[in-house]
């Protein structure tokens, strides 16, 4: 390999969501419907140019953070662990718990609303 020259792979074994090449599932599809290969990929990089993360809040007092549980092995423990601390060490943040419908590639707009409209930030992970 030359030197200098930066080598960029993108990993995206078959139906697996890799971030921008990723797919996801509707509401109540079935979990098989990932592995069709046909659509992938769903999004291309030119189309994500110019989007940026969510603004950092200057603190967190006083807010609603939703914690939420993708479906992944262990997410929902995670999630309450989380909630528990956030309870002991930062009493004045409310949170919410609550879990994405169907399964962990499914998309959830209702979900994404609610936060929306009720929440001030989000933690949307998975457990292990």
């Amino acid at each position: 390999m030359e030197k200098n020259k930066v080598l960029d792979t993108i990993l995206d074994p078959k139906g697996q969501p890799s971030g921008v090449f990723g797919r996801r599932l509707e509401p109540g599809s079935h979990p098989g419907a990932i592995l069709d290969p046909f659509g992938q990929p769903t999004t291309n990089l030119e189309s994500m140019e110019g989007l940026h993360m969510a603004p950092r809040l200057d603190s967190l007092e006083g807010k609603v953070v939703y914690l939420v549980d993708t479906g992944f092995h262990g997410s929902r423990d995670f999630m309450e662990e989380a909630e528990g601390w956030f309870s002991r060490n930062m009493t004045e943040v409310k949170t919410k718990v609550r879990s994405t419908q169907g399964g962990i590639f499914t998309d959830d707009p209702a979900l994404w609303a609610e936060i929306k409209e009720k929440g001030d930030a989000a933690i949307i992970g998975v457990g292990g």
